[in-house]
């Protein structure tokens, strides 16, 4: 990586999604939900991200999904301002849907569209054995060594990552903060290693009470070029996630992660939660089935930004 300052902005661009809902102890009215145990429909999430670096605003994000018992489809707007010669200003967006098999996530397909210069747009669509990539324009490498057929589909996209994470010790795993969850993300393929470090009382502005405090490590593996590799101390930093129980949702939520290397810290907080369940909105598992018809969508966050 380039510098500190990066790789942390980078490392926090895969981890936005994950900064989902959070649940106030004191404040149950503002977030409207009916439990999901008596409720067979769809559960909606929406949330806005700040990031800030030495004080400064340098990052927002938008986050949104809905899910059922068998689907999933979500979506993120990312935006960085940018700081001087540290920090490019760039903005992207996503969008992944699938379905649940058992305690694992099964993505459908995944687009990822570039807002800068080049607008690059990836696409991803999974078959029943592999996944199909079409990124335009194309990149200049692949990595050494490539990420091979078994690596991209036995791994997760970036958002189906994330939602893999936020469901663990109800849905994805037994324990929350726990195992490791393997990413494809159209070039790179890597772990995220996690590490329960005990509990603790916070005070946030969405949140008071008391969390899961979840280490999460970024294992590079494949399809890396060597300025993409994370040093042995950036290997060695883990993002600190702070993860409270959501029950009603069947989530243990980061309501703020942390990432400090080398004098430099990023914190990303969530500024706005809103959660509706037992809504009766129909999510169909797989609805991109080739690359023309993921040409077809448009950014989702267009008559908002």
């Amino acid at each position: 990586m380039k510098n500190p300052l990066t790789s942390a902005l980078i490392y926090f661009s895969i981890f936005v999604a994950a900064m989902t809902v959070s649940h106030s102890a004191n404040a149950q009215e503002q977030i409207p939900y009916e439990p999901l145990q008596t409720q067979k429909g769809t559960t909606i999430v929406d949330i806005k991200l700040k990031g800030y670096v030495f004080g400064f605003r340098v990052m927002e994000a938008d986050y949104n999904t809905l899910y059922t018992d068998t689907s999933y489809l979500s979506q993120a707007m990312l935006r960085t301002s940018g700081l001087g010669a540290f920090l490019k200003k760039f903005k992207i967006w996503a969008l992944s849907a699938g379905e649940f098999v058992g305690d694992d996530l099964r993505p459908s397909a995944h687009i990822q569209q570039n807002l800068n210069a080049q607008h690059r747009r990836v696409q991803m669509t999974y078959g029943t054995d592999k996944v199909d990539v079409n990124i335009l324009p194309p990149l200049g490498s692949q990595g050494m060594p490539p990420a091979n057929a078994q690596e991209r589909y036995e791994s997760d996209d970036t958002l189906s990552a994330l939602l893999n994470i936020l469901m663990r010790g109800y849905k994805t795993s037994k324990k929350p903060c726990s195992g490791s969850v393997s990413v494809f993300d159209s070039k790179q393929h890597y772990n995220l290693r996690m590490e329960h470090k005990g509990t603790k009382n916070i005070k946030e502005k969405v949140y008071r009470g008391e969390v899961i405090k979840c280490h999460v490590f970024y294992e590079a593996v494949s399809g890396f070029d060597d300025d993409d590799l994370p040093s042995a101390k950036e290997a060695a930093a883990p993002i600190e996630l702070y993860l409270a129980k959501f029950e009603q949702a069947g989530l243990y939520i980061p309501i703020k992660m942390s990432y400090k290397i080398s004098g430099f810290k990023a914190v990303i907080k969530a500024q706005y939660i809103h959660i509706q369940s037992g809504k009766h909105i129909q999510i169909t598992p797989r609805p991109y089935t080739s690359m023309k018809e993921l040409s077809a969508v448009a950014n989702p966050y267009a008559d908002v930004h």
